[in-house]
């Protein structure tokens, strides 16, 4: 089975996914290409400084920006298989000697044609910050997957890290599930925990949850394979939907002593 990925170019929060993923599965998979979008899509870069500085404060948004900086440094250098760190998705990918691109919107007929052309049997979405359309969504035969870090229907949308911390998660979600046309609302086909640590940042649980995603991705591949995949509808009426915080809700998340970074 022929799979791709979907993504957005993320040195901090979304490479510790395909670390994981290809460090342990590259072998064991067809993985025809990886496609990144801009990180966090359309998204206005100055609002975005904005929104980061609320949650993490000027120094963690420094902390941030410097960690940014040197990957952007770091992932012009040649690296192989055997690295034990990577900068960029590009450059991991290019390790292991899978296809890259950068692309726009995906959901523009340069890509969706492209894609009709390369026919994949599965798309895989890992944090693609473009909500995809059904002519998208048609494609490849197997479907399109997302993997979203939540229990859903419970906490769709943007910033579920932050929203499960908020809320006093002692356990963090992770699903699964076949990507329909509204966002979070496909068929489970997989749903799990992981214990929040306590006084763990939200940084390192981001990154430590993305990494644990990665084998519950492989899972999920494998059963398509075997094709024992069982898919599971949710109740959608339990559901709840969150955006990225706001000032006073990123007040308030430090307020009950939690950090961001």
């Amino acid at each position: 089975m022929k799979i791709e990925f979907l993504t957005q170019e993320d040195s901090l929060y979304v490479l510790p996914f395909f670390e994981e993923f290809l460090r342990h599965y590259a072998a064991e998979f067809e993985i025809a290409r990886i496609s990144c979008c801009r990180a966090m899509g359309k998204r206005s870069r100055v609002q975005l400084l904005r929104e980061l500085k609320w949650l993490y404060g000027v120094t963690g948004l420094g902390k941030l920006l410097l960690q940014a900086a040197k990957a952007k440094l770091f992932s012009f250098l040649p690296k192989n298989r055997s690295s034990q760190k990577f900068y960029s998705i590009a450059q991991l990918a290019q390790a292991y000697g899978i296809p890259y691109e950068h692309v726009d919107n995906p959901n523009k007929p340069e890509f969706t044609d492209a894609l009709q052309q390369r026919a994949p049997d599965l798309l895989i979405s890992v944090a693609c910050p473009y909500i995809l359309k059904e002519k998208l969504l048609g494609i490849p035969p197997r479907g399109c997957i997302n993997i979203h870090h939540a229990p859903l229907p419970r906490y769709k949308g943007m910033m579920p890290t932050f929203w499960q911390l908020y809320h006093g998660e002692q356990q963090l979600g992770v699903t699964i599930h076949y990507m329909a046309a509204k966002v979070d609302e496909g068929d489970a086909l997989l749903q799990e925990s992981l214990p929040v640590t306590p006084g763990e940042s939200l940084h390192d649980l981001i990154r430590r949850s993305k990494r644990h995603g990665a084998h519950c991705m492989a899972k999920v591949v494998r059963s398509l394979q075997a094709n024992s995949a069982v898919a599971t509808q949710m109740d959608h009426a339990q559901g709840s939907y969150f955006t990225f915080p706001r000032r006073e809700e990123a007040r308030e998340f430090r307020r009950r002593g939690l950090r961001a970074i």
